[in-house]
């Protein structure tokens, strides 16, 4: 039996909650369809509460794209670099770029999540819970962006490329 490390046992589990999320969504916005349709009664809470988990999917979906390299990027670009030292600095500094970018978003959605006195109109649900995906989201991205700066590190002082599957799929680099 393979070992495996915490970060695939993490990612695993995060992708299943992910799912789940995914599924209740469906099934919420599934019974308010036939509610509305078959039974000519609209359940009030259903879109609400769609809405809210499917605002939650998105950022935490995000999180799951950034931390498998699934966002859109311009890997093929970098991955024709022919030195490995230029391109892991390209890499850092995009890395830095991106840890700005997230930090801003996260600092400021924090702000917004713990001003935010309001509640949902159907669910009475603290809109701060609502918000909270930001900062949360956020704060993860941060994490990850620093582990991928840290292998960019270890990639220039090693002189060694980065490898991009997308590269293999296409037919691109070495």
């Amino acid at each position: 039996m393979k070992d495996k490390s915490f970060s695939s046992i993490f990612a695993s589990i995060y992708k299943y909650i992910l799912i789940l999320l995914t599924l209740i969504m469906f099934v919420i916005v599934g019974a308010n369809v036939f509610a509305r349709f078959i039974l000519n009664s609209s359940l009030g809470w259903a879109d609400e509460l769609a809405r809210f988990i499917f605002i939650w999917i998105s950022f935490l979906g995000a999180v799951f794209a950034y931390t498998t390299d699934d966002h859109v990027g311009l890997n093929f670009v970098v991955a024709k670099i022919k030195s490995a030292k230029a391109q892991n600095i390209v890499n850092i500094i995009s890395d830095l770029l991106i840890l700005l970018v997230v930090g801003f978003i996260t600092y400021y959605g924090y702000i917004v999540a713990i001003s935010a006195t309001n509640v949902s109109p159907a669910l009475y649900i603290p809109m701060s819970l609502v918000y909270a995906v930001v900062p949360v989201s956020g704060f993860m991205m941060v994490v990850i962006n620093f582990i991928k700066i840290k292998k960019h590190i270890e990639l220039y002082i090693k002189d060694e490329k980065e490898k991009f599957d997308i590269m293999e799929d296409i037919g691109g680099a070495e």
